[in-house]
């Protein structure tokens, strides 16, 4: 049974107890409502049952009261979690993406993996890999409930904690070569905690003096952070980007989640 089927059977499992999930119900009339849903006859989407009993119902309506419309997606067995569309590694990847922030969509754990270099653009399919997170349990709801669950970092107060990254953004015009592009990069600086973007701007290129300069027009308007994360930071920036003449201790932290290995 491919995805298409099993959403066909969780739709119509939920179009049974949609009548007692939808609305308030008094006292007995659950009950009532199951027997009269089992007493008809069903054309069921890929079966040739055409009755529902009472006690499948009860099932049906315990896991959607526990899982959602997810949990009324048929069980799938265990050799269809191998995945042979993706490498192992890049689902290892993703998968540890997605446990790390749940809330992380599959469009933003697939350009993650692109720009990581693990994939090649448009190489990884959506609906693959959200196939193969759904059939893992690997979605934001069931996520947030399980034990131990990630929580959101998150500083508390601001000029606590900037983060800093670059980001491959459009080819625009050689600015030198007439006829020709070349790739702008956004260097981009946030305050943790108030989320506000203290500094930010467009470069020809991804070098440590570009991110230097948006790291000091940045201070010259907000003031001195206690501690800057930045993503494959080089091990020599910290002389560069942090004279003493700051007059300020900072800490420029690596991840320490080690989801991809630095090169």
């Amino acid at each position: 049974m491919d995805e298409k089927m099993r959403q066909e059977v969780a739709n119509f499992r939920y179009g049974l107890i949609a009548p007692i999930v939808t609305r308030k119900l008094a006292p007995g009339e659950q009950e009532a409502l199951l027997r009269d849903i089992a007493s008809h006859t069903y054309d069921v989407p890929h079966s040739q049952t055409k009755k529902v009993g009472l006690r499948t119902l009860e099932r049906y309506l315990c896991a959607y009261r526990s899982g959602g419309w997810e949990a009324l997606l048929p069980s799938v067995r265990a050799d269809k979690l191998t995945c042979r569309q993706i490498v192992p590694e890049v689902l290892e990847k993703a998968l540890a993406l997605k446990r790390e922030n749940p809330a992380r969509s599959v469009r933003q754990i697939m350009a993650i993996l692109e720009l990581a270099r693990l994939v090649e653009p448009g190489a990884l399919k959506e609906s693959t890999l959200s196939r193969q997170l759904r059939r893992r349990g690997m979605t934001k709801k069931a996520l947030e409930k399980a034990p131990g669950a990630f929580r959101r970092f998150e500083a508390d107060y601001s000029n606590a904690c900037w983060q800093g990254d670059v980001q491959h953004t459009l080819y625009l015009p050689h600015p030198d070569q007439l006829g020709k592009k070349k790739i702008a990069y956004l260097v981009v600086f946030m305050d943790d905690y108030s989320r506000y973007i203290v500094g930010g701007q467009f470069y020809f290129e991804e070098r440590l003096p570009r991110l230097e300069d948006c790291f000091k027009k940045a201070l010259l308007r907000h003031g001195c952070p206690e501690m800057i994360y930045l993503d494959y930071v080089p091990r020599n920036i910290i002389g560069v980007m942090l004279p003493t003449q700051l007059c300020c201790q900072q800490q420029i932290i690596r991840p320490r989640v080690s989801i991809f290995d630095e090169k």
